[in-house]
């Protein structure tokens, strides 16, 4: 009996989940199926991975699914001697199943209707349109299919779950309080599983559309996705667009024009070819804070001080933000982070964005990304493929033997990995573009490394010291002549902790450009900004770079010079004329200013940050 009875508690559960998983995978053959001439180049296999790469959502789907199940199985537990409560909860737990397929199944008919339109799974921008609006587009035969794939998609549905309910529901009568008690364990086992399922994992990464991701075809990617977690994820995170609202359209464009004005030009020629092979390394948290320190007469960065003589420094260059999705796509895009958002956790926006990698594909170059942690870590895989990484490898595809930390493999067996296979692929005849996204230098700060006492400048000198060696490495190759390496930090570090958030020294940044690519060593003294890195490089290749609205060329004459930030909740901007920062709450106001261009700094700032939010509102 004690068996039996915990097998029946447990089981309406795990029958439930087992439901979804299939309706899911069923839900997304038809998908695949109905748009099939958007995935033309793909072959079986290719959409068998799309399966199983799926699997991922639709746990997390199953899980949130399972939620009422699981309650009143708990309940029945306690409640299973009274037979008349009993049939209450069969009842309830029935009509939950039925408003829950019917809403499943009205959710993914509209998403397989509205993708060939949309080219994107369901989220909340659906709710913008009046049903009259949507149907207004629609087919009378449209129509007729999606009334044959709700009901039946609804009659299956319900009949799975109806099988659930009469084969695992049946009350256990006269159970031990013993048997209660194990029960009550084996369910208390299962809530973790399922908040587990939820979740996403245990890894840092919790569960977002770019788990799905795994193809540099977007088709793929998109057909992975969960339509109905596409749609719980937009409406929980959707963020207000007109939060920065400071003057009129008109005005604020009217500036925008006159701080990114025409930057074609070029003062001078840094590079000595238009096609090097270009490998982006951008590394965790090491601002000028970090690698203007010393220790006993040594600096923390000592690699980056010797390399920085024979290659092209930024001395006034100022990081986007203080957060990696933030800062990379700052770096990649040329887009300026937001003070409490990040548009990389808008997988549908983001992928409308320009990427240095799509930019360099179009001009024959191959495209990859390297990380030894999860990429799927605030939906960046999902922003990668989309911004024309072709492909995308981290942790999941990697089998190194080496340190980890909680974020993943160590810098040195990443960059040692990745230095051979970049070599490898420069091997062959087209140019390549390799980024590389460290990790080490990054809390709790757990190095294979033991050079300083302080745990957090170890771990910094640990990422030096790997760069250092990674950089000899391509130095002693045949390529190293058409070769340019582009070391840039992600965001900068609050070191010492006396530094606020807001301030110019947090988020001043070392950039250096290296390689037998960089015509000749010299300092650049221009005040720029992270976003700028997009048009620069594009210039200094011969290639076009006016999708890129907020960057500049950093080697135009015509440029209008400055650093700009911003952070939780206001912007700085920094100036050869001095630094001004403001705070975007309620009071908005200065918080600090140096100077004689405070007004213009004000003016400038509002502009950029009013103009982000009117961009991201478009995508």
């Amino acid at each position: 009996m004690t068996r039996r009875g915990v097998t029946r508690h447990v089981g309406l559960v795990v029958a439930t989940f087992a439901a979804t998983m299939l309706l899911a995978t069923l839900n997304r053959v038809v998908f695949m199926v109905y748009n099939r001439a958007l995935g033309a180049e793909c072959s079986l296999a290719d959409f068998g991975l799309a399966l199983l790469h799926g699997l991922k959502l639709d746990m997390s789907v199953a899980g949130y699914v399972c939620i009422v199940p699981l309650l009143i199985s708990i309940a029945t537990i306690w409640l299973q001697d009274n037979k008349s409560i009993i049939n209450v909860l069969q009842h309830i737990v029935m009509l939950y199943f039925c408003i829950a397929t019917l809403l499943m199944a009205a959710v993914q008919c509209a998403d397989i209707g509205m993708f060939g339109e949309w080219q994107s799974r369901i989220d909340s921008q659906i709710f913008i349109y009046t049903p009259s609006e949507m149907m207004a587009s629609l087919s009378f035969m449209h129509v007729i299919g999606a009334i044959v794939y709700i009901t039946a998609t609804f009659c299956i549905g319900l009949w799975l779950y109806r099988l659930a309910v009469l084969r695992w529901f049946a009350p256990i009568l006269r159970q031990s309080l013993g048997s209660r008690f194990l029960s009550m364990g084996v369910m208390l086992v299962i809530t973790a599983v399922l908040f587990v399922a939820i979740r996403g994992g245990l890894t840092t990464a919790t569960a977002n559309v770019s788990k799905a991701y795994f193809s540099s075809n977007m088709f793929l990617n998109q057909a992975a996705v969960n339509p109905l977690f596409s749609l719980l994820d937009s409406l929980t995170s959707e963020e207000r667009f007109d939060e920065y609202h400071f003057t009129s359209e008109e005005e604020a464009e009217a500036t925008m024009g006159e701080i990114m004005s025409d930057t074609d030009s070029l003062s001078d020629k840094w590079l000595n070819t238009d096609r090097p092979n270009v490998v982006l390394v951008v590394v965790e948290g090491m601002g000028r804070m970090i690698t203007d320190t010393e220790v006993g007469g040594e600096s923390v960065t000592p690699n980056l001080e010797r390399l920085r003589s024979e290659g092209i420094w930024f001395e006034n260059l100022y990081a986007s933000s203080f957060r990696t999705d933030r800062g990379t796509v700052a770096t990649l895009s040329g887009f300026p982070a937001q003070p409490k958002m990040s548009i990389m956790k808008y997988p549908k926006r983001a992928s409308h964005l320009a990427g240095i990698a799509s930019s360099l594909a179009e001009a024959g170059y191959a495209t990859r990304f390297f990380y030894g942690g999860d990429a799927n870590f605030t939906n960046t895989r999902a922003y990668l493929y989309a911004t024309g990484y072709q492909e995308v490898i981290d942790e999941s595809s990697l089998s190194l033997d080496g340190h980890r930390s909680k974020w993943g493999y160590a810098d040195d067996v990443v960059l040692e990995a990745a230095a051979e296979a970049i070599l490898a692929r420069m091997d062959n005849s087209a140019p390549t573009f390799e980024t590389i996204l460290t990790l080490s230098s990054h809390e709790p700060f757990e190095v294979p490394y033991a050079r300083l006492e302080d745990k957090l400048l170890n771990a910094f000198a640990f990422t030096d010291e790997v760069i250092g060696k990674f950089v000899e490495r391509l130095r002693q190759s045949e390529h190293w002549a058409n070769t340019l390496i582009i070391i840039i930090p992600d965001h900068g570090y609050p070191y010492p902790a006396s530094v606020s958030n807001y301030s110019a020294e947090r988020h001043h940044i070392p950039m250096l450009w290296l390689g037998g690519a960089v015509a000749e060593p010299r300092t650049i003294e221009s005040f720029a900004a992270q976003t700028d890195l997009a048009a620069t490089l594009l210039a200094q290749l011969s290639l076009p770079h006016d999708a890129y609205p907020f960057s500049r060329n950093i080697a135009s004459e015509e440029a209008t010079h400055f650093g700009y930030w911003t952070f939780n909740n206001g912007f700085g901007i920094a100036s050869s004329e001095g630094t001004t920062i403001y705070d975007c709450d309620t009071a908005r106001s200065i918080v600090s200013t140096t100077g004689s261009m405070e007004q213009e700094h004000l003016r400038y700032g509002k502009a950029l940050l009013q103009s982000t939010f009117y961009k991201i509102e478009r995508l």
